[in-house]
């Protein structure tokens, strides 16, 4: 595979994405059919199990497939304009290669937070918290989404470290841009359940839990694409995660 972008070699999962894609909108990969699994895709594409994932997770984030657990993955029907699939596809992809970063990151800038933080740090952390179940309240899931980027580079801020403020800022800043692709499948279980995440997030900084807010992070960032699944009320319910309702933390 030899596709390039500009002058710029295209990653094998960014390959694999416009690959699937296309297979897709021909029609090679009907609405309802089940993909190959990963390992006959990467045997297939001559690539790793880790490009197929990465692109997977792309297309499921823009709605082009969806995952179920313990039966693989599955073309969805759309209605969607070619070039509305293309930008999809496109954010999709950008948002899971940012994601990889940022988990990184978030965990480094978490760590020094439990240790760096400021009370001031402490006092926007739990008024995060309360805007978060506001935005639920309302039912804005842009205005959730703008909360959630807010949380992740106060954290960055609460560590202290210049160096991972400005990395985390300059990898969620353009990801903003990418938010109407996640709010365009968003309703009150996947909010729910996302909300459910952050807030262990937040628990876990301000009782200076790190193996806690480490769990945390690690299953946020594993279940993101997983906010799509049109079964996540059922397969991961807040009570099942271990997620109760808001409550008072010091």
């Amino acid at each position: 595979m030899s596709v390039v972008n500009g002058d710029a070699p295209l990653r094998k999962s960014e390959m694999l994405v416009r690959l699937f894609a296309e297979r897709i909108r021909s029609g090679q990969w009907e609405p309802g059919s089940r993909l190959p699994s990963e390992r006959e895709l990467a045997r297939l594409f001559e690539v790793s199990r880790t490009a197929v994932r990465e692109a997977l997770k792309a297309l499921q984030l823009a709605g082009e497939i969806e995952t179920r657990l313990g039966e693989g993955s599955f073309v969805l029907e759309s209605r969607r304009s070619e070039a509305d699939e293309e930008a999809l596809v496109g954010a999709g992809q950008s948002i899971v290669s940012k994601l990889q970063a940022r988990q990184a990151l978030e965990i480094a800038s978490g760590v020094l937070a439990i240790k760096n933080a400021s009370e001031s740090d402490r006092i926007k952390l739990r008024a995060v918290r309360v805007e978060l179940a506001e935005a639920l309240e309302a039912e804005d899931y842009q205005w959730y989404l703008v909360v959630t980027f807010d949380l992740h580079e106060l954290i960055a801020k609460a560590s202290h470290n210049s160096y991972l403020e400005e990395a985390t800022h300059d990898l969620v800043e353009p990801m903003r841009n990418d938010e109407w692709a996640l709010t365009a499948s968003y309703d009150a279980a996947m909010a729910g359940y996302s909300a459910g995440v952050h807030r262990a997030m937040i628990d876990a900084l301000l009782t200076n839990d790190v193996d806690a807010f480490v769990g945390s992070v690690c299953q946020h960032y594993e279940d993101y694409p997983a906010l799509r699944h049109p079964e996540l009320k059922r397969l991961r319910t807040v009570e099942d995660a271990g997620l109760g309702p808001f409550r008072d933390v010091g």
